[in-house]
């Protein structure tokens, strides 16, 4: 069964640098290695993964062990997240008062503007930040971003409005529609910001943790 492991952090000094090591000690926790033991690397679209350096004395003769991981940065946070079973796409987003229905109008097709518009004024703000998480963690699943497409995607959109997810709640990647081999979370994040967690083929039912850690 695939797993996901999501890791939070305040950005210390460059932010890049900082985020390719949080990934290399998140997939170091998951794969049971030593972080000096793996490197990250990108595919040709850009999409980022962890792959053991040849010779790291963890692995020995194996072949090289390779995660798939993603990574978001936003004001005052860095999150990463490890998947041991398919793709991976996170995003997170500080919660903010936002001109919501304007925004959605000018990025997102009519449905997700209808479904923003349908909540309470004082709720559409994070409503917007969910559509938009989720268009962002799926593109990075799918390798397109948002400039390939991904505004105009279609995203999971409940009827009931905006879940309210129980904190410290394990939650599992369900597929947000029939077929389509994509799947999504939202887990009880940080308080002020908005995160969610997506996945590709073979990560139905992968349960979600996240952790909080230094630096």
């Amino acid at each position: 069964m695939s797993r996901v492991e999501v890791w939070l952090a305040v950005p210390v000094g460059d932010q890049r640098r900082h985020a390719h090591a949080l990934l290399r000690r998140a997939a170091a926790a998951v794969l049971g290695v030593r972080p000096e033991g793996l490197a990250v690397a990108r595919e040709p679209g850009g999409r980022p993964y962890v792959v053991s350096r040849p010779g790291a004395r963890d692995h020995g003769s194996r072949p090289p062990v390779r995660v798939n991981v993603s990574v978001s940065h936003t004001r005052g946070l860095t999150a990463v997240a490890v998947c041991t079973g398919g793709d991976v796409g996170v995003d997170v987003e500080p919660a903010r008062e936002l001109p919501a229905v304007a925004l959605a109008r000018r990025w997102f097709g009519e449905e997700d503007v209808r479904w923003i518009e349908g909540h309470a004024p004082d709720l559409r703000a994070r409503a917007l930040l969910w559509v938009w998480t989720h268009k962002e963690a799926l593109g990075k699943v799918l390798g397109t971003g948002l400039a390939g497409g991904g505004r105009l995607g279609p995203v999971p959109l409940p009827a009931a409005g905006l879940p309210q997810q129980p904190a410290g709640r394990p939650v599992t990647l369900r597929e947000i529609f029939p077929g389509a081999g994509l799947t999504s979370a939202v887990p009880d994040g940080p308080e002020g910001y908005v995160l969610c967690v997506a996945g590709g083929p073979g990560t139905e039912g992968a349960e979600v943790s996240v952790t909080r850690v230094d630096g």
